[in-house]
């Protein structure tokens, strides 16, 4: 809503992207600061801008986002591995080839060692983002297979309570 007040001529779609388009960037550079909570801000918010419409996760994206999120899998922060891991599946989640940039940034075995973390919700936000890669097509399951991903994920569901499960 914010958009159509700024500029009501625009479809509220074109409006955002455009005023996404020059923020992303911004937010790439603060996921490389080595202040925490600004990572954590940062990957929370490229989270939000990717899970509306494939072209907002495509604008992540190109602003070279995966490349930098990907390797904070392996970060020992709860709340910044929970919102890595949602961004990377909200990316995933709209196309085989953002599910595929995803998958190339390595991103499998590392996110199936997120499913065994005492958070709760980094096990979810991985469950999801295996969920959303493997969904596109059989090579990228086959791919997450190949990687251990069938033991994960039955430990995980074995392990889970609640909504986890």
């Amino acid at each position: 809503w914010l958009c159509q007040f700024v500029n009501p001529g625009l479809c509220a779609a074109s409006c955002c992207l455009f005023s996404f388009a020059g923020a992303v960037p911004l937010l790439v550079l603060c996921v490389q600061e080595p202040e925490l909570s600004l990572k954590r801000v940062a990957a929370s918010a490229l989270s939000d801008i990717a899970k509306h419409t494939p072209e907002l996760a495509q604008v992540v994206v190109d602003a070279g986002a995966v490349s930098y999120l990907a390797p904070l899998l392996v970060n020992q922060d709860a709340k910044l591995k929970r919102q890595v891991c949602s961004a990377l599946g909200q990316i995933a989640k709209h196309s085989v080839d953002l599910a595929e940039v995803v998958v190339e940034a390595e991103v499998f075995p590392k996110s199936l060692t997120c499913l065994k973390y005492p958070d709760e919700f980094v096990q979810k936000h991985a469950a999801t983002l295996v969920r959303e890669v493997v969904k596109h097509t059989p090579e990228l399951a086959q791919l997450v297979v190949a990687n251990g991903g069938v033991g994960a994920l039955v430990e995980y569901a074995n392990n889970g309570t609640g909504n986890n499960r």
